[in-house]
């Protein structure tokens, strides 16, 4: 995916720090592209998103507004988890996608899997933004969980 293209997915995410659907976000410039980090999420977040640098470089990222596409010898789609509990389905939470940027390597976590890719791949990774939303399951057969009252 070209930078232009990139940059497209984007549209008005231009300053540091703005308004996204209201909520707070900021914008960080990366190897594989432009990643924002919101900490205003409708759920709590584990672990919580965030943005670290070391020596002006960015060096971590935990986000919960994208998901990533990973181009390669295996391609593997990347996005967050929105996690409801099942015997307590007030419980909600989100679990984000993590980035370490390491000395020519970079890496995705979420819920211990792990991918990596060298730096010099980060062309082949696109970003697409991410919203949190519960999906109801279709539970046949039914286990008499409860969570769709019946």
């Amino acid at each position: 995916m070209m930078d232009r293209e990139k940059k497209r997915l984007f549209t008005g995410c231009e300053q540091a720090e703005h308004k996204d659907d209201g909520r707070s976000v900021e914008r960080y410039e990366t190897a594989i592209g432009a990643v924002k980090v919101c900490r205003d999420l409708p759920y709590p977040c584990v672990p919580e998103p965030v943005a670290e640098e070391k020596d002006g470089k960015i060096r971590r990222i935990v986000t919960a507004s994208h998901s990533f596409r990973l181009h390669g010898a295996q391609t593997a789609e990347l996005a967050p988890v929105v996690y409801q509990s099942c015997m307590h389905p007030e419980q909600i939470r989100i679990y984000p996608v993590e980035l370490d940027f390491t000395d020519g390597e970079i890496s995705f976590r979420i819920r211990g899997q792990q991918w990596k890719i060298q730096e010099k791949e980060s062309g082949s990774v696109e970003i697409f933004d991410w919203k949190p939303k519960l999906e109801k399951k279709s539970c046949i057969p039914c286990t008499n969980c409860g969570k769709c009252s019946w």
